[in-house]
């Protein structure tokens, strides 16, 4: 949360919104632990958008995709706004949708 909310007050002020991507689903968002691998640690996404929301003047917005069972992703999306992110935008597609998988 802290190098989220670090990162984010260096835009601070130049931007209408700090977003948390959640939706990236690349092998490079898994080696880096982010991104659509973040989906399942709600534990880190609940502190990271609270902090954010609690330390930034800049309206704080997520994007997530949706997770194997539909109540999963509804618990996430209301634990996303009761932490206070102000727009919350959902992909239709799980991670393991890849453009190269669909027809």
């Amino acid at each position: 949360p802290g190098a989220f909310v670090a990162g984010a007050k260096m835009v601070e002020g130049r931007c209408q919104a700090i977003d948390l991507n959640l939706g990236c689903p690349q092998g490079i968002a898994k080696r880096g632990h982010y991104g659509a691998f973040l989906l399942e640690d709600t534990r880190l996404i609940r502190e990271m958008v609270t902090t954010a929301c609690l330390h930034l003047k800049t309206p704080v917005t997520c994007k997530i995709r949706i997770l194997p069972k539909e109540e999963d992703t509804l618990a996430l999306a209301r634990t996303i706004q009761e932490c206070g992110a102000q727009i919350l935008a959902v992909h239709g597609r799980t991670r393991d949708m890849l453009q190269e998988k669909l027809g």
